[in-house]
């Protein structure tokens, strides 16, 4: 009998072509975004359907072009982006008033 010793995984890559190595890392790389890309919108997908759910109320900015009032991943994306404009507008006219505001300044001697 022939003694064949199995080699691992790690051994089998390191023997292969460069060519060969570069597209089990391409093939890899993409079959792992994939998978993370597919558990990451799923996971946003339900966190939107329990967000629905709960009967949350919210304002919501109407736009021409997205539907805000859908569940799923755009409703979020509509949704954030809404509240973070809102969140940059609020703060900025705060400033402007801050600025414009007549300020009283006490000077005492010491």
């Amino acid at each position: 009998m022939i003694d064949v010793e199995r080699k691992s995984f790690i051994e089998e890559l390191r023997g292969l072509s460069s060519p060969v190595k570069r597209k089990v890392m391409f093939g890899a790389t993409a079959i792992s975004m994939i998978v993370i890309i597919y558990l990451w919108v799923a996971y946003f997908n339900a966190t939107m359907t329990n967000m629905n759910s709960a009967t949350i109320t919210q304002t919501s900015v109407s736009t021409s072009t997205t539907d805000a009032d859908g569940p799923g991943i755009s409703g979020l994306f509509v949704d954030t982006a809404s509240s973070f404009w809102q969140t940059i507008e609020s703060g900025a006219s705060r400033v402007v008033g801050e600025l414009k505001s007549s300020k009283q300044y006490n000077i005492s001697p010491r």
